[in-house]
């Protein structure tokens, strides 16, 4: 099974990356030059962004994108659903989804730092507790202030991530995307992907927390 060992290897070539990770305006340093397993784990991210719930919105309400800085765990979630629980393999990938099962269920407790990867079409910014934070209450609490509220303008939400878990030969994936957006509005799924003609491809997903439930 593979495993995110590789993580460490990268840490070098990103620290000159983490500060900018530490303000939610300004961290607009270019995309990290990934390759191996993290090509794929932000190939993946990027394929799903911004996520069913934000794709729709007006500009006014999407000119850029909020990512939380660190993957979801199984502990995260809520509910707490396995990817088998939510989702069925595809015809012709029961085997490769049931590999990717197996890297979930030996990672499932883990978290991962996420880092400045993507390649999307809008600016994006990645969040801390923090920020996330100052975000939740931008947008729910009941008198934020207005610096608070411009702060966070421009956004639809925050989307979280869980780490990508393969099969043994790094051809499917699974991967839980929640998006955030409000008071009582999230939703949350995973998503099953193969890589065709060296290209990830949605195959399935199914939500896991319904439009109204309360994520964390």
């Amino acid at each position: 099974m593979i495993r995110r060992s590789w993580i460490a290897a990268a840490v070098v070539i990103l620290a000159g990356f983490v500060s900018a990770q530490t303000n939610a305006q300004t961290n607009a340093d270019p995309p990290v030059h990934l390759t191996g397993p993290l090509e794929d784990v932000y190939a993946i991210y990027s394929l799903l962004m911004p996520g069913t719930v934000f794709t729709n919105l007006g500009p006014a309400q999407n000119q850029r994108w909020a990512i939380a800085d660190t993957t979801v765990n199984i502990d995260d979630m809520n509910p707490a659903l396995a990817p088998d629980a939510a989702l069925q393999p595809p015809n012709g990938a029961a085997r490769q989804f049931q590999e990717a099962v197996g890297e979930f269920n030996l990672r499932k407790h883990l978290r991962e730092p996420v880092i400045r990867g993507f390649k999307l079409k809008r600016p994006y910014v990645l969040l801390t507790p923090a920020d996330i934070s100052e975000f939740r209450t931008a947008r729910t609490g009941a008198s934020p202030g207005n610096a608070l509220a411009q702060k966070y303008a421009g956004y639809p939400g925050i989307n979280y991530f869980s780490d990508v878990y393969f099969d043994s030969h790094r051809t499917a994936a699974l991967v839980y995307q929640l998006s955030w957006c409000g008071y009582l509005c999230s939703q949350g799924e995973w998503v099953f992907l193969e890589k065709q003609n060296g290209q990830w491809v949605q195959r399935s997903g199914q939500p896991a927390v319904v439009s109204g439930a309360k994520p964390f």
